[in-house]
C-alpha cells in the first residue's frame, strides 16, 4: 500500500473543524495531517487484525489532528496539555464521549501507557479496549513522520510469516514499512526507527513492525 497526501478521505465537518481549532494554536497542521494520512492507511491495511470499525476510523483521524495541540502550551509536557484542552474547550463539536477518547488518545500518544481502566481520563462506560487499539495505530504513525524532516514517502507491506520469531513463539506477521527519503541521514534512521513507538501495535496486533529507510530521488509505483 502507498501512501499519498490527502487520500480522497470523504469531507467531514467535524474533522475540519477540528483542524481549523488546531492550526489556530499551532499555527499549521502540516505534521497533523500527514499523520492522519498514516494512521488512515495503517488501519486500512491492518483492518483484518484489529477489528475496528470505520466510527473508528474516524476517531482515529480526529486524534491524529488534536495528538500535539499542547505544544501551543508546553512542550515539554504537551500529551497532558493537550488532553487537557480538548476535555475543556467546548467549542469543540464533539460528544461527550469523543472529547473523553480524544483527551485519552492526546494524553498516552507518548510515554508510558497504563493498563485498560487505570488511566485518568475515561469512565467505565467507555471502550477502554477499543480506544487502545487506536492508540496503538496513532503511535506508530506518528513515529513515521517528523517536524524536524522533510516528510519521505511511505510504501506499507504486511509480509509473513516474519522469519524473526521469538524462541518458542508462533510466528507473527511481519509489518514493513519503506521510508523512501531524499537525504539519507543519521537522524532519519534514528527519528524512524524509534523502537518503543511502535511496541504497542506490535502487541494489540500480534505483528512485527520493521521500517527500511531508502533515498529515492524520484518514486513511482508501478501497478
Amino acid at each position: 500500500m502507498h501512501l499519498r497526501i490527502g487520500n480522497h478521505e470523504p469531507a467531514c465537518p467535524k474533522f475540519y473543524a477540528v483542524e481549523r481549532w488546531v492550526a489556530r494554536r499551532l499555527g499549521g497542521v502540516r505534521h497533523e495531517r500527514q499523520v492522519a494520512a498514516i494512521a488512515a492507511n495503517l488501519f486500512d491495511l491492518t483492518q483484518h487484525l484489529h477489528g475496528l470499525t470505520l466510527a473508528d476510523r474516524r476517531m482515529l483521524r480526529l486524534a491524529a489532528m488534536v495528538h500535539d495541540v499542547g505544544r501551543s502550551v508546553c512542550k515539554a509536557e504537551h500529551p497532558t496539555e493537550g488532553a487537557w484542552m480538548v476535555l475543556g474547550d467546548t467549542s469543540l463539536p464533539l460528544t461527550a464521549a469523543e472529547r473523553r477518547g480524544l483527551a485519552y488518545l492526546t494524553c498516552y500518544h507518548r510515554g508510558a501507557v497504563p493498563a485498560p481502566g487505570h488511566d485518568a481520563v475515561l469512565h467505565a462506560s467507555d471502550d477502554h479496549d477499543r480506544l487502545l487499539r487506536q492508540l496503538a495505530l496513532l503511535r506508530a504513525a506518528d513515529a513515521l513522520d517528523s517536524r524536524s524532516l522533510v516528510p519521505g514517502r511511505l510504501v506499507f507491506a504486511l509480509v509473513g510469516p516474519d522469519p524473526v520469531r521469538r524462541a518458542g513463539g508462533a510466528a507473527r506477521t511481519l509489518l514493513r514499512a519503506t521510508c523512501y527519503t531524499q537525504t539519507d541521514c543519521p537522524k532519519s534512521r534514528r527519528v524512524y526507527r524509534r523502537r518503543k513507538k511502535f511496541r504497542l501495535l506490535e502487541e494489540m496486533l500480534g505483528v512485527r513492525m520493521e521500517v527500511d529507510i531508502a533515498r529515492a530521488e524520484a518514486l513511482r509505483l508501478v501497478a
